[in-house]
């Protein structure tokens, strides 16, 4: 059996005559009738029943068409993911987000780049502190939308746009800062508590070094689900995105720290990467200028 003896069928099914097939497929009724034969000859068994005024399937001609409709789909599928690779689009295309950054301020760009080219296979990865640029950096991703500091700049061959802004808080809960005994007023009180810090070795950057103390009393973590889950456990105090403990501190369970000489927030710019001389396919330049475009 081949593919066109199944289109045929497909086609005798729908329009339950093969006059009406013949006229859709514009070949003549001999010809439908001699390869529906040849295909029921390879199955070795009736496709059709003849028997009534409007063609029907027969109990096993149903069984046999379901399976026929799936190769069918398939073989449609096949020859658009064919067009879509003739044109030059990549067959995937892999995308890295830093955990600091709310996806949901660029997943509508990606939408509509997915809709332009569903044959693509997209590939999303959200990662901890900066891992989204040491995947770029080792070839792992194709683009990275990732928090940016001028220092990166000599840490790989990068080539960024500004996409966007990233904030970073200091919280803790107040079962955790009543240990204290007394109000945070003065950085160095927070040595007195323990403090959760981001396990990750990303391009050698220590984002806990921009804070100008760090308690000698430290738990690692190594995604933003476990520094907030340990946050409310009261393991400790921490710094998170913004964004993913707003509810917390407008419910109190959790309070952004601001004693004395020490910042409300970091925050910055967030850049789309990709690498300097890296030749973008259709689907990520399409994402690139959309983003571009935004600022």
């Amino acid at each position: 059996m081949n593919l066109q003896q199944l289109q045929i069928l497909d086609a005798i099914v729908h329009c339950e005559s093969l006059q009406q097939a013949a006229q859709k497929l514009h070949k003549t009724q001999p010809a439908l009738s001699m390869a529906l034969k040849k295909l029921e000859q390879d199955c070795g068994f009736a496709l059709l029943d003849r028997s009534q005024y409007r063609l029907q399937l027969t109990p096993a001609g149903q069984r046999f068409y379901l399976q026929a409709q799936q190769v069918l789909q398939q073989s449609h599928q096949l020859k658009s993911l064919a067009r879509h690779l003739s044109s030059g689009a990549e067959p995937s295309l892999r995308i890295a987000f830093d955990e600091a950054i709310d996806l949901s301020e660029y997943l509508p760009v990606i939408a509509a780049a997915q809709q332009a080219y569903p044959q693509t296979e997209l590939k999303l990865s959200c990662d901890y502190r900066l891992k989204a640029l040491e995947k770029l950096n080792s070839q792992q991703a194709d683009l990275a939308v990732s928090p940016w500091y001028d220092v990166f700049i000599g840490l790989g061959d990068f080539d960024t746009i500004a996409v966007g802004r990233f904030e970073l808080i200091c919280v803790a809960t107040p079962q955790l800062l009543s240990r204290l005994g007394k109000p945070l007023t003065q950085h160095t009180q927070l040595a007195e508590l323990p403090q959760l810090v981001a396990d990750s070795d990303a391009l050698s950057f220590d984002a806990g070094a921009l804070l100008p103390l760090q308690s000698p009393h430290r738990v690692k973590v190594n995604n933003s689900l476990c520094m907030k889950q340990a946050l409310l456990a009261h393991l400790g105090w921490g710094m998170v995105a913004h964004y993913q403990v707003q509810a917390e501190l407008e419910q109190g369970t959790l309070v952004q720290l601001h004693p004395t000489e020490f910042p409300r927030f970091i925050g910055g710019e967030v850049h789309l990467v990709r690498h300097k001389h890296q030749l973008l396919g259709p689907v990520a330049d399409t994402i690139w200028q959309q983003l571009a475009g935004r600022i």
